[in-house]
């Protein structure tokens, strides 16, 4: 038996959306396999939104689409093989969460004779079998995502869009979406989240696709972005005990040091150089004045830091 030439589940080629004379996707590429989790992140503008909505078939877009080998070229391949999980709840409050699955099933077509076994298996996928029977208005904002999860699974699509999927919604049930994201992309689908939790994104993700002015800023794991960004330099983060004499301002600034905070009493900068050997340069630098420093601390840069950056550099 010989095996057909290898395709990635998704493969995005050269897409581009306009609007007009403005382009808002520029010659976007890449590759996505089954089971990963990618987060789209960038400032607002970046393209997100239009990136989603040209994978959706809501607009207009020049390039290619292949999922799993295939060109999409009809609106309903497109409504066959992907499942969105939007930013508004699109659930009847006066039904049952098994009515709202059942009515969704009958829209898009689902068999008789697998209705019930579908709407049964997404519940189970999102943690409210319990909940099968109990009006949409009674469950809480947390389960209510989670069912709009669901309804976006019950065609058994490849490819599932969550489009910031926790609006309104606290920590710990924010946290249960995006683990249920994952827990998706895990059972062999491929899964894109839009979201400016970011934390969480580069926490879940295996990769990450960060848009910037609707071209690709970068697309691959956050540890890869984060090293080919920041290489191997640290995030430095000064403490003073109150607002700094011109004198030290100046001493700090040799350093690069910027102000963090509107009172000035917080500082960052970043080095490549061992934490032992900065603060011994710093303490002799600053002399007697050190004794306004209250601490000294270092991290790894994050997404979050290179997420400030590019939204300084729009």
């Amino acid at each position: 038996m010989v095996n057909g030439p290898y395709s990635p589940a998704l493969s995005v080629s050269e897409l581009s959306v306009s609007y007009g004379a403005y382009q808002a996707v520029k010659s976007l590429s890449l590759d996505v396999e089954t089971g990963e989790l990618i987060g789209v992140i960038g400032p607002n503008g970046a393209g997100k939104t239009s990136f989603i909505k040209a994978l959706c078939g809501h607009v207009q877009s020049q390039g290619r689409i292949l999922i799993e080998g295939h060109p999409i070229k009809q609106r309903q391949d497109r409504r066959n093989l992907i499942g969105l999980v939007p930013q508004d709840i699109g659930l009847y409050p006066y039904l049952t969460a098994q009515e709202n699955l059942d009515v969704l099933a009958r829209m898009i077509g689902v068999k008789n004779r697998h209705r019930k076994e579908r709407v049964q298996e997404a519940l189970q996928t999102v943690g409210l079998t319990n909940k099968a029977n109990s009006l949409v208005s009674s469950l809480s904002g947390g389960m209510k995502r989670r069912l709009n999860v669901a309804a976006a699974i019950m065609h058994d699509p490849s490819i599932i869009i969550f489009d910031e999927p926790t609006a309104g919604i606290d920590t710990p049930a924010r946290e249960s979406v995006y683990h249920l994201a994952w827990k998706i992309a895990k059972q062999g689908k491929v899964v894109i989240l839009v979201s400016h939790e970011l934390e969480l994104i580069e926490s879940l993700c295996d990769k990450l696709l960060i848009l910037q002015h609707g071209e690709c800023f970068a697309f691959d794991s956050p540890r890869k972005i984060l090293l080919s960004h920041f290489e191997a330099k640290l995030k430095v983060n000064l403490k003073l005990s109150s607002l700094p004499s011109p004198s030290v301002k100046n001493i700090l600034r040799t350093f690069k040091f910027v102000p963090s905070n509107v009172a000035k009493t917080q500082w960052t900068t970043e080095t490549s150089r061992q934490e032992s050997l900065f603060i011994k340069d710093l303490n002799l630098a600053l002399g007697e004045q050190k004794e306004h420093v209250r601490s000294v601390s270092f991290d790894r840069p994050d997404i979050t830091d290179l997420f400030t950056l590019l939204e300084t550099s729009q």
